[in-house]
């Protein structure tokens, strides 16, 4: 069987998940580069991850190599230069997030893209993730929802990570509107901030940025009866009713103990590969043999919209504040 080709460029430790998850939806990885032309560590990272080719320079590796579709994952900083030169050559191609920490940036180069693009927001290939998403769209009345993201308080974590996060709500709830947001500031810092997003179906989603909090990053949503809770987001934990247990002399506290009624957990294959990477590997597979867009993977567009979202809730990103 005829596998396809594929060159990767960056050799962070990220992208040793992808070449796992690649190689596993049975991709050939034929070269790697460097983002950075003064590194050699492309050639460390062929070496240890059994890579025929490797190039200093990335801007040779794909006008020599013949190849079916290209893997991005380097510094956020460098990403936009690279993904503009990979487009131009046609072909399908897979980039991490988040690919600017500037969306302004990133609605310039959608004017130059082609539809062959996916983003790697990978928790949107979770199994929890796609289960809350289903059991919210059978719901027609709108819900409670609230999100808790206890992100490092600097802001090159929050529009790395917190774009994550707000990929997520937007994967489940469609398209959603900042509808208030109050910053808690200490001594002229940030160190968080609360938020209220609305969308078309009037849900109300409450979203809680406590920086460098003792806290799991969390998504409880209030569906009638039921309370449906990611804690983590690789766990799903879904609760309808109320056991309630009256006071005794060993203990005179009524407690309200919520009723476990199902929990799922992620697939088997994501306890020996990064979450979401293999089933995100097979779905770059269906775009590079199918040319068609899976309705999962996240878009130039989805990462514009998480990242004006991260400046509505923030500001602008400047490399001064880190």
């Amino acid at each position: 069987m005829k596998k396809n080709k594929i060159i990767l460029v960056g050799t962070s430790p990220i992208v040793e998940y992808h070449v796992k998850a690649l190689k596993k939806a049975n991709f050939e990885i034929i070269a790697v580069a460097s983002s950075n032309t003064n590194s050699a560590s492309h050639k460390i990272f062929a070496k240890k991850n059994i890579i025929k080719k490797s190039y200093s320079n990335w801007k040779e590796m794909m006008n020599k190599e013949k190849y079916d579709g290209i893997v991005i994952a380097t510094r956020t900083e460098s990403t936009i230069e690279i993904l503009e030169y990979a487009i131009k050559q046609n072909i399908p191609i897979l980039v991490e997030k988040p690919i600017s920490f500037n969306s302004k940036d990133i609605k310039k180069i959608i004017s130059k893209s082609h539809k062959m693009i996916m983003v790697g927001y990978n928790r949107r290939f979770y199994k929890t993730i796609n289960s809350v998403k289903n059991l919210i769209s059978e719901e027609e009345n709108p819900i409670l929802a609230s999100m808790i993201t206890p992100e490092l308080s600097n802001m090159k974590d929050f529009f790395n990570n917190t774009s994550h996060s707000l990929d997520i709500l937007r994967y489940i709830f469609g398209e959603i509107k900042l509808t208030y947001v109050k910053k808690l500031i200490i001594n002229n810092v940030q160190k968080g901030f609360v938020a209220t997003f609305s969308d078309n179906k009037k849900d109300i989603i409450q979203f809680i940025a406590n920086w460098d909090a003792s806290d799991n990053f969390s998504l409880s949503v209030f569906q009638n009866t039921k309370k449906i809770q990611l804690k983590p987001y690789e766990e799903l934990s879904i609760y309808n009713g109320i056991d309630i247990i009256q006071p005794t002399d060993i203990n005179p506290i009524r407690q309200y103990v919520p009723k476990l009624v199902e929990k799922i957990n992620l697939e088997p294959v994501d306890k020996y590969i990064k979450p979401g990477f293999y089933q995100q590997s097979c779905t770059f597979l269906e775009l590079i043999e199918n040319k068609t867009k899976s309705n999962v993977s996240a878009t130039l567009i989805d990462a514009y919209k998480n990242i004006e979202m991260c400046e509505k809730l923030v500001g602008k990103y400047k490399s001064s504040n880190q």
